[in-house]
């Protein structure tokens, strides 16, 4: 099993995300977690509530725990197959919406997700797959 999640790869992750969506005249909160969801890094820009903090960190956790985006979890956890186990009955965390990526290296392993909060799910999703691919050396 790789390393954890650094700090450095974390922080790199969520200032991208912020600075992205700064560029744009947006205002969100990008969230890093490690493999097993608990938050690494928080950064929330001026202007962000309690909801975009809250969404982002759900985001990242989801992707993290799931492997996939977010964006896919919420098409997942729309099916049929999931009506029997509805995904805030099989963990309060999950948040099946976009704006979340895992965070994996080379062979698949995953070692963390990216969450971003505060503005649309198409723009926070964008955002959060600015910051994967930030940081895309620092996984080799």
């Amino acid at each position: 099993m790789r390393e954890p999640l650094t700090y450095a790869i974390a922080l790199a992750a969520a200032g991208a995300a912020v600075e992205a969506a700064r560029a744009e005249q947006l205002a969100v909160c990008a969230v890093v977690v490690h493999r097993g969801g608990a938050t690494k890094v928080l950064l929330s820009d001026d202007g962000v509530g309690p909801i975009g903090v809250e969404t982002a960190r759900r985001k990242a956790y989801t992707a993290a725990v799931s492997g996939m985006p977010t964006a896919r979890f919420a098409e997942f956890a729309a099916s049929p197959a999931m009506s029997v186990a509805p995904v805030h009955l099989v963990d309060a965390h999950l948040l099946p919406v976009p704006g979340g990526v895992p965070i994996t290296v080379d062979d698949g392993e995953v070692i963390g997700g990216i969450g971003v909060g505060g503005a649309d799910g198409a723009t926070d999703d964008r955002l959060a797959a600015a910051a994967l691919k930030s940081i895309a050396a620092l996984l080799t």
